[in-house]
């Protein structure tokens, strides 16, 4: 089977939920439906979900996350920091298990900490914690003078035995309390599913979410090597297949109970005008991206790393990149490429639906070709690219 890149894109789009026929599912299921929210930068996960409903409010995601425990905030594909629900945690713990062993080991033995040493100091940590959530200023003060109890502090986060909760400020602060993953989440049993099995499962998600996609695709988003995508593809054999794209010299990967719906899929009038925000999970989701973005324009909106800036995009294509000014209240909306009249004002219409969602009465909007003499090397400020792309690995 082939397909042409402008249905495929189309097609995935919608499955994203970045279309105008969005499923109207709450945001659980938004987060189930796109693979998972990318959450380095404190802001990233509230853009997603509001570039992916007109209706979003701040406080949905707030209130799934705080209140109701419905989703978590974890280190786990790539030793990014993502935001999934509960359901899907023992899959992403497990799957993942080998990606966080390989970074803790080393970091034990540049501080000359035991594995023994450092599961003391775990027992130290949670009995802080006992009390419930604290910032890490608050438990380091607690812990007094304990330098191995502070290290293990300082990765207990990334090994689950603590979970990110409610930040202190606003939605856009990373000063993240913590507390105990068993007591937050006490019905999540991390050891309830082997890590082949749950290496398969998250491939068959990502496929449902993400797919289709090549091979190298599924390794970038999983953080997988050769021999454990190729073992997890081998047990779903008898649910995918591989299809072809036009113009694009290799075979693509889908669910095989997602052909048909491929196959009949049809775009509904114009497709809409997008602004993503950087690590957004749509394009985050490919190692490969020229179905969507023209060659030239990689360096200006991946760095070397395969990490995204905020983008804008039209008729499934990335056409932009954009950036915020805080103390400016103001947008610039860098154009790689002509758009034509009518996306230019769809453009500026959703840049003003952003800027609300900001908090910023009436933004300034500032809408140029790609790069403005203002900005010679780059027209992303540090702060913003800091935020984005400085912290991967949060």
């Amino acid at each position: 089977m082939g397909s042409c890149i402008e249905k495929v894109n189309s097609y995935l789009l919608h499955k994203q939920h970045l279309t105008e026929d969005r499923p109207k599912g709450d945001v659980v299921q938004t987060v189930w439906d796109v693979g998972g929210l990318h959450a380095t930068g404190a802001t990233v996960p509230y853009l997603s979900l509001w570039a992916r409903s007109a209706t979003f409010a701040k406080g949905e995601l707030e209130e799934a996350l705080y209140k109701k425990r419905s989703l978590g905030k974890v280190l786990c594909m790539r030793n990014t920091l993502f935001i999934l629900p509960k359901e899907l945690l023992p899959m992403a713990y497990q799957a993942t298990l080998k990606q966080r062993e390989v970074h803790l080991a080393p970091y034990l033995r540049h501080y000359g900490i035991s594995r023994h040493d450092y599961e003391c100091s775990v027992a130290v940590v949670l009995e802080v914690l006992a009390s419930g959530p604290k910032t890490t200023a608050e438990i380091k003060q607690e812990l007094g003078d304990a330098p191995t109890a502070k290290v293990a502090l300082d990765i207990m986060p990334d090994d689950w035995w603590l979970i990110r909760t409610r930040p202190r400020g606003s939605w856009r602060s990373n000063q993240y309390e913590y507390a105990a993953f068993g007591a937050w989440f006490p019905d999540v049993d991390l050891e309830s599913i082997a890590p082949a099995g749950a290496r398969r499962q998250l491939v068959h998600h990502y496929l449902a979410s993400l797919g289709p996609a090549t091979v190298e695709d599924i390794a970038w988003w999983c953080g997988f090597g050769k021999q454990e995508t190729g073992m997890a593809l081998r047990e779903l054999d008898n649910e995918i297949c591989t299809i072809s794209i036009e113009n694009l010299d290799r075979e693509f990967i889908i669910l095989r109970d997602e052909i048909e719906n491929l196959r009949k899929w049809e775009r509904g009038g114009e497709e809409e005008v997008l602004l993503l925000p950087g690590l957004d999970p749509y394009i985050m989701g490919y190692k490969d991206r020229e179905r969507f973005l023209a060659p030239e324009h990689y360096s200006k909106v991946f760095d070397r790393a395969g990490n995204a800036l905020p983008t804008i995009w039209a008729e499934g294509r990335v056409v932009g990149v954009w950036q915020e000014e805080r103390a400016q209240a103001s947008l610039t909306l860098l154009l790689f490429q002509e758009i034509g009249t009518q996306y230019l004002r769809k453009v500026e219409a959703e840049a003003h639906r952003l800027g609300e969602f900001l908090g910023y009465k009436a933004a300034k909007i500032e809408i140029a070709s790609y790069p403005p003499s203002a900005y010679p090397k780059s027209p992303f400020t540090i702060a913003q690219r800091g935020e984005m792309i400085g912290s991967e690995n949060d």
